[in-house]
């Protein structure tokens, strides 16, 4: 079994940017004669800031434990996928600028794995992100499904190929053949 999680490290920027969020939405509500506009723009970015508090504090707490023949995450709900009812796997890019010559990159991947009823999303900030992907990419080829176009690109920007589904029954050593990932 293998155990993956965000790494702390990587969150502090984000409960800074709520916490700054948070004081300045609230701030003005509270320094600002109320009206209806300053109500509406102020509490709503309050509001979306206490979001993105929250969001990362999840993100900060959840557990992913993955074994040959299931993933499961443990947050605020557990959720468990067997790799043998997966059937779909999304790699998404989000960012301003794609280039393979900035290895730092602008932008994250956004890892969706649907199966049995249940989602589950990871972004590229979590540990073994690259080798998650390239194991859901083996469980996925060994149940004969395909990738769509933009998963199958994305795929191969991580290193792995989206057409050789690893050693049969996905027992690849790592689960991918593909370099450390660089977002």
């Amino acid at each position: 079994m293998r155990q993956l999680r965000y790494p702390p490290r990587l969150l502090y920027g984000d409960y800074l940017r709520s916490v700054a969020g948070l004081f300045v939405g609230l701030g003005a509500l509270i320094a600002v004669p109320p009206s209806l506009p300053v109500v509406a723009i102020f509490g709503s970015l309050a509001g979306l800031f206490a979001v993105f508090g929250l969001r990362t504090l999840h993100r900060h707490r959840l557990r992913v434990a993955v074994t040959e023949e299931a993933i499961a995450c443990r947050g605020a709900v557990t959720k468990v996928i067997a790799w043998r009812d997966l059937d779909e796997v999304k790699l998404r890019y989000f960012g301003s600028r794609r280039s393979k010559w900035r290895p730092a990159g602008s932008g994250f991947m956004q890892l969706t794995l649907k199966g049995g009823g249940t989602g589950m999303t990871f972004e590229s900030t979590i540990e073994g992100f690259d080798w998650l992907a390239g194991r859901a990419a083996v469980a996925l080829r060994a149940r004969g499904l395909e990738f769509d176009p933009a998963t199958a690109t994305n795929l191969i920007d991580l290193g792995i190929d989206p057409d050789d589904p690893g050693t049969p029954g996905g027992t690849a050593s790592d689960g991918c053949h593909s370099p450390t990932n660089s977002l």
